[in-house]
């Protein structure tokens, strides 16, 4: 008889200890899952903006060379429809880029929304060269003038340093 009292005491102080002990670890848990989903949103905020810029930093080139064989090589651009897809692409991923960079400031950290903010400056200083001509006046698709190049040169590296700030915050 006494054993089997003791065996029930045993095992009801055994439920009442998992039961406090769960309802102890579930706000850990939460708190776990919360973090993870808001390290998930960063990382998609991160990846969306480094696309875009991307895409906006081939779109900006892609315009500067048919500036360049439209005005130095004196060929007249046989499809015009070509020219305007390029600049509504360019402007798209730079909506793009405004979009991830303000859900960016909205959730921050600081040190990844200075690094976003760097890289679009970046994307400005080289949409600025968009309308750059060649060195020496001839039209040399190979070659980029040396202010784009330069720019273009800086948006990557500008690029690759938001990509490092990100993985160290995504990760």
């Amino acid at each position: 008889m006494l054993t089997a009292v003791s065996a029930a005491i045993v095992a009801a102080v055994a439920s009442l200890a998992g039961v406090t002990l769960g309802a102890l670890v579930e706000p850990l848990k939460l708190n776990a899952a919360r973090r993870a989903k808001l390290r998930q949103d960063r990382a998609d905020r991160c990846a969306g903006l480094i696309e875009a810029a991307t895409r906006a930093r081939k779109h900006i080139i892609d315009i500067n060379v048919i500036h360049r064989r439209r005005n130095l090589a004196k060929e007249a651009e046989t499809d015009a429809q070509r020219e305007i897809e390029f600049e509504d692409a360019y402007y798209t991923a730079r909506t793009d880029m405004r979009a991830c960079y303000g859900l960016l400031v909205m959730s921050g950290p600081d040190e990844l929304v200075e690094q976003a903010n760097v890289l679009r400056k970046k994307e400005m200083e080289l949409h600025h060269t968009r309308w750059e001509f060649d060195d020496d006046g001839k039209f040399d698709r190979r070659f980029l003038p040396t202010p784009v190049r330069e720019a273009g040169a800086a948006f990557d590296r500008a690029i690759e340093e938001f990509a490092l700030v990100a993985r160290k915050h995504t990760s």
